[in-house]
């Protein structure tokens, strides 16, 4: 916080500030961002918070990820090892960055690990409480990142099938889907539309169009503005934004995701192509919070070597494990409950990115379910014989998945 103290918010630290701004003004706006994070730095923006108050206020999510990792662990009876867990977490450049910057990643991973535990402990009997905790953190995960909506009614229904109990399990849905709702219903009050916001449907336009890279699907989410001199570069492109944005506002959203839509019909062996690519983007190692130090001053600057190889060691001492004992895992581990509650959850949140855009700093969120299922994967293997090859060949996929990354690094500046 001190080094990042007299930064200015950029980026997409700037856009959930301004929402929050535009939410406090009580004047219509189309809400472009999703609304989770916003909302909660409002409170703070009412009262006057400063920029650093601001950026203490999202230690609240780092506080709520420890709660959440502790939660988990006792409840599979891994506390032993969770300290490992959470150290790794605690200087891994990417968790100390989202823990007091203003943007969804930390809010994502607390309210998804807390709602993991919750579902847990609601199928092995817990009380309504759990249920009631299950569906907020749903709810309110599904506006901080509206891609992880399915979650929202897949989860419940897997502790419904688990214990039987749909009351209690329809209760947290009703609950998640009034947080969501409520948002819905003041948004239709101001744009006439029902929407969560219109950021989807560009993002889908980015990661899905005719100048689209076939790697670096990101780019157009963060180069080549229309305001920046990049742009210059893809003058065609260019061209269909000014028709876009010339349109109503409310029309913009559903242009893109027709123009999106219409150029995965007209090229899907290309979607395909740039699919694969996304999920081995997907399980890069992390690179975001070094990028950044470059443009934080000096001091920042002589921070990045260090900041850079502590992010790439973190990432693989969470990966290599995870891939290894889940791919060598016996069928007694996937025959558990949980293992496949965790990894359908990592599963439905990441497969968005998978088919709009890519970057490893989205894998963020799913970091710590990933982390808790190698360990459940390692302890199933200490009692039944386990398919070692397999997880030497995802150690493999997993090393080449980095060594592309990195080429595209070097040579794209993809950082």
């Amino acid at each position: 916080m001190w080094v990042a103290g007299a930064v200015p918010f950029v980026a997409d630290s700037h856009e959930y500030i301004s929402s929050a701004n535009l939410i406090l003004s009580g004047h219509p706006f189309i809400p472009y961002v999703p609304p989770g994070l916003p909302l909660y730095l409002a409170l703070f923006i009412a009262a006057g918070a400063s920029s650093m108050v601001l950026r203490a206020s999202m230690l609240f999510f780092w506080a709520l990820t420890c709660w959440g990792l502790l939660r988990i662990s006792r409840t599979l009876e891994m506390e032993r090892i969770a300290w490992l867990v959470l150290l790794l977490f605690a200087v891994m450049p990417a968790s100390i960055q989202m823990s007091i910057e203003p943007q969804t990643q930390q809010a994502a991973a607390a309210l998804l690990l807390f709602a993991l535990s919750a579902a847990i402990r609601c199928v092995r009997g817990a009380g309504i409480c759990e249920y009631l905790l299950l569906g907020s953190s749903l709810g309110w995960l599904a506006l901080v990142r509206p891609s992880s909506l399915p979650l929202l009614v897949i989860i419940p229904a897997v502790c419904f099938l688990a214990s039987r109990k749909w009351q209690n399990a329809m209760l947290s849905v009703l609950l998640g889907c009034a947080l969501v709702g409520g948002w819905m219903a003041w948004a239709h009050r101001l744009t006439g539309a029902w929407m969560i916001n219109s950021a989807n449907n560009v993002n889908l336009y980015y990661g899905n169009n005719p100048w689209t890279p076939v790697y670096r699907t990101w780019y157009f989410g963060s180069h080549a503005k229309r305001e920046t001199s990049e742009i210059a570069n893809y003058p065609e492109y260019a061209r269909v934004l000014e028709h876009i944005f010339s349109l109503p506002k409310i029309e913009q959203s559903n242009e893109f995701k027709r123009m999106a839509v219409q150029h995965i019909m007209n090229r899907p062996g290309l979607f395909l192509f740039r699919t694969f690519n996304r999920i081995t983007c997907y399980f890069g190692f992390d690179t975001f919070t070094s990028a950044n130090l470059r443009n934080d001053g000096p001091l920042a600057q002589r921070l990045v070597p260090v900041s850079l190889a502590l992010e790439a060691l973190t990432y693989l001492c969470v990966a290599v494990p995870a891939f290894f004992w889940i791919a060598a895992a016996p069928m007694q581990f996937w025959q558990q409950w949980e293992s496949r509650l965790l990894a359908g959850a990592v599963f439905l949140y990441s497969l968005p990115y998978w088919l709009v855009m890519s970057h490893p700093t989205y894998h963020y969120p799913v970091m710590l379910p990933l982390a808790v299922l190698a360990v459940l994967a390692w302890r199933a293997s200490q009692s039944q014989p386990v398919r070692r090859t397999r997880g030497w060949v995802a150690l493999v996929a997993l090393g080449l998945i980095q060594i592309e990354w990195v080429l595209i690094s070097m040579t794209t500046h993809a950082v």
